[in-house]
């Protein structure tokens, strides 16, 4: 008896068992699609002095949360009405309770400012552009959102040594 129809049938079975994601990193997940949801308050945003809000991670570094998330902007996205709930959900925005969040010393402080947001909380802003979390990014340091262009606009990594 040959044993390569054994052989190919448990081959089949331990690929049948792999995942796949078929979401390219470079493309924006469509809107309402499965994926990461959005980090939770708490979760995001410490409590003024517990650690900080903002961070630059790496050299010459991009801004990021207290997780290590990337932060990027919208372009032409001043007052922050291009992203509606339906973007909310590929791109949450970064919020604080206060409107003064809290920053590390690398982050230049004239920077940082807030716009008010839904449910009292402020959305965070940097050189006036709101800051937004890529729900594409597969944890911390990962950039994939950076110049992405979606039905929202194009999408930049907040990076403090390079305003584009």
């Amino acid at each position: 008896m040959s044993r390569t129809p054994l052989t190919c049938a448990l081959a089949l079975a331990l690929l049948a068992g792999c995942g796949y994601d078929a979401t390219p990193p470079d493309r924006a997940p469509e809107p309402g699609a499965a994926g990461p949801s959005p980090a939770t308050p708490a979760e995001s945003n410490p409590a003024p002095g517990a650690q900080p809000l903002l961070v630059r991670e790496g050299t010459p570094g991009h801004l990021a949360d207290a997780s290590g998330a990337a932060l990027y902007y919208l372009e032409g996205n001043a007052d922050g009405s291009r992203c509606d709930a339906a973007c909310e959900q590929v791109w949450p925005p970064v919020t604080s309770d206060t409107p003064n969040p809290v920053a590390d010393a690398s982050v230049d402080a004239a920077d940082i400012g807030t716009l008010p947001g839904a449910g009292g909380r402020n959305h965070v802003t940097w050189r006036g552009h709101p800051l937004y979390r890529y729900a594409g990014d597969r944890g911390a340091r990962t950039t994939t959102g950076d110049d992405v262009e979606d039905q929202w606009g194009r999408w930049r990594l907040a990076t403090p040594g390079e305003e584009r």
